[in-house]
């Protein structure tokens, strides 16, 4: 199948399903169960992006003190439990990363 087809018919996939949820002139209401069980969709959806590349990132379980991975998420969440901003959590994580990879901590 043609690479363009493909992406447009997802990008109107997309557009659609989000078009129906949030346009004012639908008439298309969702219910509190269904908004409490969507509040759980960003979590859900975070956990499956972090959880491959922190424990698994050269395709095979990793749980050691050399995982520069594994080392970087320990620390984002340490410093996430003090309540520090969300950009100053991020950048310190990166820069602890970068320092792991420079010394060759792989």
């Amino acid at each position: 199948m043609n690479y363009w087809v493909m992406i447009v018919a997802m990008a109107l996939i997309t557009f659609s399903v989000r078009y129906l949820l949030l346009a004012r002139s639908v008439p298309v209401r969702i219910g509190p169960r269904l908004q409490r069980l969507l509040t759980y969709s960003a979590p859900a959806v975070l956990t499956a992006l972090w959880v491959p590349i922190v424990f698994f990132p050269e395709d095979e379980l990793s749980v050691t003190a050399t995982n520069p991975y594994l080392l970087g998420a320990l620390l984002a969440i340490g410093l996430a439990c003090t309540r520090l901003s969300t950009l100053l959590v991020v950048g310190i994580s990166i820069g602890f990363f970068v320092t792991l990879q420079l010394w060759g901590l792989r």
